[in-house]
C-alpha cells in the first residue's frame, strides 16, 4: 500500500515554519550536552559551551530511545548528515557530512581508524557495525586536517565503545534480543566490569536479515539479505599510582572485529545479478597513558593497527572473484600540557603505513605508503565569557611531500541572554588512497586523464548562533558553513571499469539548523533542517547523493499515567538529488521523499524492558541511489536486560 502527501520540500519548509511558531521542531544533540564534555573537538574533554567546532554528542541513551540497530540508525537525525543506502540498510550505510562523502570524513572506534585502502573499492568496514556496543558518538563538523590529518578534510566520527573503567562492581552489562520484518533477527550481549584496578568489557552482536528487493523494478523477485557478527574487547589497568611526579600509569588494549556478507545488485543491470560481498575488518590497539606533576601533563602513546579483507563477486555462485586486502599502522603521541587555569596546549606525532594488495583473475597489485605529521592545538579561555583556539599540523608524506594545515575557532557566551556565538575556519589536505592512485590507471590516461591523481585540498567556515530560551527549555541552533574543495578525485569510466580522476573545485555550502524543545515534562519535539548546496564549480551541477533540502521531526510522549512508557513518532524527509551510475546512462534524477518512522518503549523493572517499532509507517517507495528502491514498511519487537 501507498498512501499520498505533501511533497519532502513543502514539508520541509513547513518544519521551518514552525520552528518560527513554535522553536523547537528540531533535534540539536548540541542542545542536549550543554554543560558536558566533548572530546572529539580538541583532541581533550572540554566544556561544550566553550567549543567553537559544530559537534553533535549522541550518548547510550540516545540509542535505546532511537531504538539502534546499525551505524545507519545512530547518524540519523544529525544536522548536516545525509545518510543513504541502495536500498539495503543493515549492510550499505553510506553519508555526506556537509557535502563531504565518507570517504573524507574520518571514522574512528576507540581512536582507530576502520577505513583503509581495501574498503576504498566498494563500501566501508562500518557498514557491519553494530549499535549495541556503543556507548557514546561525536560527530565533528568542518575541516579537521589539523587535528585529525588527512582523512578528516569534511570532519570526524569518533565512536566510543563501553567500558568497565568506570564501573562500580564486578560486573554489569546489558543483553537484548529483537525479531522483525524481512526475517530480521538479532541479539546482543555486552558485560563489564572493575576490580580493583583492573578493568574490562566483552561483547558481541549478531544481525540476519533475508532483506527487501532492492530492484523490484526488474526480474527476477529475490531477497537482498545480509549478516553481519560483532565481537569487541577490552582490557586496562591502573598499574602505577602517586609515585613522585607519576599521578597514574594506565594501560589498556582493544580488539574488536567485525565480520559480514551481503548481496548485492547492479543498477545497470537488466535483471538481478545476484552480487555477493564480503568483508571483515579487524582493529587493535594498545595505549598507555601517564599523568605527571599533579595534572598538569598527560602523556599518552598508541600503538594500533587495522586489516581489512574484502570479497567481491559479480554473482555468487559463478561470477568474477575480486579480493583486496589492506592494512594500516599506526604509532602516536599525543600530550596534553595544562600551566594555568583556562589555558591547554595539545600537541604530538604519529606515523601511519597504509598497505594495499589487490588480485583478479587478470592481475594482480601491490603498494604502501607511509605519511608522517606533528601538531599542536592550543586553547584559552579569555574574559571569563570568550574561549579561543588555534592549531596546525605538518605533513611529511612519501610520495606528495610536506604540507602544512590549520584551524582556529572561538566559543562567545552571554550568560544573560543565553546566547553563544561559535565558529570555526580551517584548511585541509588529503593524499589519494592508494586505490585512487593506482587502480585503471591506463583506463584513465586512454580517456585523455593525467596519468598521476593529485592530493585535494579545502578550506572554509562555519559560523553559528545557539540561543536558549524559556530556562532553558528550549535551545536552537542556526550554523551557516563554506567550505571549497580543490582538487577535487571522484570516479570516472565505464561501470565495469572505473578509474579515478581530479575533477576540479567543489563547493559546498549552506545552514543546518537545529533545536531541542521540551514542551512540558511529558511531551519533548526535536528535530532537524539542513540546506545544502554542493556543487562542481566547473559544471555547476549538483554533487551527486546531495539533496539540497533534508530534514527530520520527532515527537517523545512519556505519560505520567504509564510509568515507564515513552512513545514517539519520527518524520525523515530530503528533497530531490541526482546520481551518475554509469557513464552510458548519464545523469539521473531521484524525487524527493518523506517517510514516517513510529516506536514504544515500556520499562518493565529496573531489569527488563520491552520495546518495538514501526519504520516507513505509510509503506512509501522512495530510492536514494538510481535503480534501487529503499525497504517498504517494517516492524520490529525486542527485549532488553540489564544486569
Amino acid at each position: 500500500m501507498t498512501f499520498g502527501f505533501a511533497s519532502p520540500r513543502a514539508m520541509l519548509c513547513a518544519g521551518v515554519a514552525a520552528l518560527a511558531v513554535a522553536p523547537g521542531a528540531a533535534l540539536a544533540q548540541q542542545a542536549q550536552d550543554l554543560g558536558e564534555m566533548v572530546i572529539s573537538a580538541n583532541r581533550v574533554a572540554t566544556d561544550a559551551n566553550k567549543v567553537g567546532s559544530s559537534v553533535t554528542v549522541i550518548t547510550a541513551a540516545d540509542l535505546e530511545k532511537k531504538q539502534a540497530a546499525t551505524l545507519e540508525d545512530v547518524l540519523k537525525d544529525v544536522p548536516g548528515l545525509y545518510v543513504y543506502s541502495n536500498g539495503n540498510s543493515r549492510n550499505n550505510t553510506r553519508f555526506k557530512l556537509r557535502g563531504y562523502d565518507s570517504g573524507r570524513v574520518l571514522v574512528l572506534v576507540d581512536g582507530v581508524k576502520i577505513d583503509n585502502q581495501a574498503s576504498q573499492m566498494y563500501d566501508r568496514p562500518y557498514n557491519h557495525l553494530q549499535a549495541a556496543d556503543i556507548d557514546r558518538v561525536e560527530i565533528l563538523r568542518g575541516n579537521q586536517s589539523s587535528l585529525y590529518g588527512s582523512d578528516a578534510i569534511g570532519g570526524v566520527i569518533s565512536i566510543t565503545t563501553k567500558s568497565g573503567k568506570a564501573a562500580g562492581k564486578i560486573i554489569e552489562g546489558v543483553a537484548t534480543a529483537e525479531i522483525g520484518s524481512f526475517v530480521t533477527r538479532s541479539s546482543s550481549l555486552s558485560a563489564w566490569g572493575r576490580y580493583g584496578d583492573v578493568y574490562y568489557k566483552a561483547s558481541g552482536a549478531a544481525l540476519a536479515t533475508h532483506g527487501d528487493d532492492n530492484r523490484p523494478m526488474v526480474p527476477p523477485e529475490e531477497s537482498d539479505g545480509s549478516k553481519s557478527v560483532n565481537t569487541d574487547f577490552k582490557i586496562g589497568a591502573d598499574v602505577v599510582k602517586d609515585l613522585g611526579v607519576l599521578d597514574l600509569l594506565n594501560i589498556e588494549g582493544t580488539h574488536n572485529r567485525m565480520r559480514g556478507d551481503a548481496e548485492y545488485d547492479t543498477a545497470t543491470s537488466a535483471t538481478d545479478t545476484e552480487g555477493f560481498l564480503h568483508q571483515k575488518t579487524e582493529t587493535s590497539s594498545a595505549k598507555l597513558n601517564a599523568k605527571m606533576f599533579d595534572g598538569v601533563l598527560d602523556n599518552t602513546f598508541t600503538a594500533s593497527r587495522m586489516d581489512a579483507y574484502v570479497v567481491a563477486r559479480s554473482n555468487r555462485y559463478s561470477g568474477t572473484l575480486n579480493r583486496y586486502w589492506g592494512d594500516l599502522q599506526k604509532y602516536e603521541y599525543q600530550g596534553v600540557l595544562k600551566p594555568l587555569d583556562g589555558h591547554s596546549l595539545v600537541f604530538g606525532a604519529d606515523q601511519e603505513r597504509d598497505h594495499f594488495r589487490t588480485r583478479t583473475s587478470t592481475a594482480a597489485q601491490t603498494q604502501a605508503l607511509v605519511n608522517s605529521s606533528v601538531f599542536g592545538d592550543y586553547a584559552v579561555d579569555l574574559f571569563e565569557n570568550l574561549t579561543l583556539s588555534a592549531g596546525m599540523r605538518q605533513y611529511y608524506h612519501d610520495t606528495f611531500g610536506s604540507n602544512t594545515t590549520y584551524r582556529t575557532t572561538a566559543s562567545y557566551r552571554v550568560p544573560e541572554t543565553g546566547t553563544r556565538v561559535h565558529g570555526s575556519y580551517g584548511t585541509g589536505f588529503k593524499a589519494p588512497t592508494l586505490v585512487q592512485a593506482l587502480y585503471n590507471r591506463s583506463t584513465a590516461v586512454a580517456a585523455g586523464f593525467d596519468e598521476t591523481v593529485n592530493p585535494e585540498e579545502s578550506r572554509g567556515y562555519d559560523v553559528g548562533v545557539e540561543q536558549s530560551l524559556l530556562d532553558g527549555r528550549l535551545v536552537v541552533d542556526v550554523t551557516f558553513f563554506n567550505n571549497r574543495m580543490t582538487d577535487a578525485i571522484e570516479s570516472r569510466g565505464p561501470t565495469a571499469n572505473r578509474y579515478y580522476v581530479n575533477i576540479g573545485s567543489v563547493r559546498n555550502m549552506g545552514f543546518e539548523t537545529s533545536a531541542d524543545f521540551e514542551v512540558s515534562d511529558e511531551v519533548t519535539l526535536t528535530g532537524t533542517y539542513t540546506f545544502t548546496q554542493s556543487r562542481d564549480n566547473a559544471t555547476g551541477l549538483q554533487i551527486d547523493q546531495a539533496p539540497v533540502h533534508q530534514g527530520s521531526m520527532r515527537v517523545s510522549y512519556a505519560p505520567h499515567a504509564v510509568e515507564g512508557l515513552d512513545t514517539w513518532v519520527r518524520m525523515t524527509a530530503a528533497g530531490k538529488s541526482f546520481d551518475t551510475p554509469s557513464t552510458a546512462l548519464g545523469r539521473r534524477k531521484l524525487d524527493g521523499w518523506a517517510t514516517f518512522d513510529l516506536g514504544a518503549d515500556y520499562k518493565i523493572d529496573q531489569t527488563f524492558s520491552v520495546y518495538g517499532r514501526v519504520e516507513n509507517l505509510l509503506d512509501k517507495d522512495y530510492g536514494q541511489m538510481y535503480g534501487f528502491e529503499n525497504a517498504g514498511v517494517g516492524a520490529y519487537t525486542g527485549v532488553r536486560a540489564k544486569f
